[in-house]
């Protein structure tokens, strides 16, 4: 089942009320928000991870969609999007939330691989070195599945990309440049249904990362009811409003 669509009427998002939460460690980070309607925002440090997200949570039944670009020749780590985030979910023993993230060039670090290309991820366990080799060290970053067409494939320096979001508790899919690159199930994961949060922007280890005309749309209905009840008219409303009245007045 696919979801994903494009539609004009998506809103833009503001980001001027979206915070921070960073992974303990040097780096930190530098989220700067920019754009006439506060809807692109640029990250320039190059730190540990780090999560810029909506504080006002939840968003099951909805899609996000914009562009990202690296615009440095300097580094090849990660860049990227967590769903069903909740605050400091990014520091938290246990956590439950899902990483998409993309990775320049496979390097190794930690006693752990890093693999070049597009993945998401189940995080539980949010450790530095769980979030740099996902399965390859050890576990809290657990990979779901590679991406169908970037899976191996890193991302260039100053180029824009196009990514199209779509997050239910059901179903989350991604597209990068119109092209599916995920279509996930709560079962591909070894869940019930995905837990839900908010959106938010992910970098570990990569500086000058740009977030822009981020838009927010509704996820439309993929099984509406075929035979809805009608809703009564005015006019029926009233006349079983007389219909009742003339009961009660017999008896």
């Amino acid at each position: 089942m696919t979801l994903l669509t494009t539609n004009v009427m998506a809103a833009k998002v503001d980001l001027s009320s979206w915070v921070v939460n960073n992974h303990p460690g040097p780096g930190g980070s530098n989220w700067v928000v920019s754009g006439a309607d506060n809807d692109t925002v640029l990250q320039t440090t190059n730190g540990n991870p780090t999560v810029f997200f909506d504080p006002t949570g939840n968003a099951q039944g909805t899609s996000l969609s914009g562009e990202i670009t690296v615009e440095t020749t300097g580094d090849d780590d990660f860049i990227g999007f967590v769903l069903g985030y909740d605050p400091d979910e990014i520091n938290s023993a246990v956590s439950d939330f899902i990483l998409v993230d993309w990775k320049q060039g496979t390097q190794g670090f930690f006693g752990g691989t890093a693999f070049e290309g597009l993945a998401i991820s189940h995080v539980t366990m949010p450790g530095e070195e769980a979030f740099w080799g996902h399965d390859t060290l050890p576990p809290g970053v657990t990979e779901i599945a590679r991406a169908n067409n970037l899976g191996a494939t890193g991302w260039a320096d100053n180029q824009t990309y196009n990514f199209d979001i779509i997050f239910t508790s059901l179903l989350i899919e991604v597209k990068v440049d119109d092209v599916l690159e995920f279509s996930i199930t709560p079962g591909d994961a070894g869940l019930a249904e995905f837990d839900n949060g908010a959106f938010g922007f992910y970098n570990y280890s990569q500086g000058n990362v740009r977030y822009a005309g981020i838009t927010e749309d509704v996820v439309p209905d993929p099984d509406p009811d075929p035979t809805p009840v009608p809703v009564p008219s005015s006019l029926a409303i009233f006349l079983l409003g007389l219909l009742g009245a003339g009961v009660a007045r017999r008896k």
